[in-house]
């Protein structure tokens, strides 16, 4: 259903990415947009993310670490880190799919969230994911 781009011994270029995102290319361009624009994003790098067995874009403001985007079929997974603390602050601050996404995360236990996203409304929830991981240095975690 949201199959991603799997084959690691071909590096796709941008177009080729949104393209297999499909529907949710409008959604990429728009938190793309906001990473760069609004959060200063300046390195921008695609990569074939192991975890998810997938190509995503890492996205770093100077060399602060900000999210992932993992690529998949009409959606994709926004992914970022945070600490237990902002874990439970983004879980008073989200819709209800947003915390269902949070509180089933593979890795949660170590801070790394996932967040699949399906709609545009789910925007308003990873910019708040990502006003949180920016609004202070996030501790080391595990």
């Amino acid at each position: 259903m949201y199959e991603k781009l799997s084959n690691k011994n071909e590096t796709p270029i941008m177009g080729e990415l949104l393209a297999h995102i499909g529907k949710a290319k409008e959604m990429f361009e728009l938190i793309d947009n906001y990473l760069t624009d609004e959060l200063k994003a300046t390195e921008k790098k695609i990569y074939f993310d192991v975890h998810d067995k997938g190509w995503a874009i890492s996205y770093h403001a100077k060399k602060d670490y900000l999210c992932n985007i993992v690529m998949e079929k009409n959606a994709f997974i926004f992914v970022t880190r945070l600490s237990d603390g902002n874990i439970k602050k983004a879980c008073g601050d989200v819709s209800a799919y947003a915390k269902e996404c949070i509180d089933n995360s593979p890795y949660r236990h170590r801070g790394w969230i996932e967040y699949r996203m399906l709609e545009i409304k789910n925007l308003k929830d990873a910019k708040i994911l990502l006003q949180i991981r920016v609004s202070g240095k996030q501790k080391s975690i595990g």
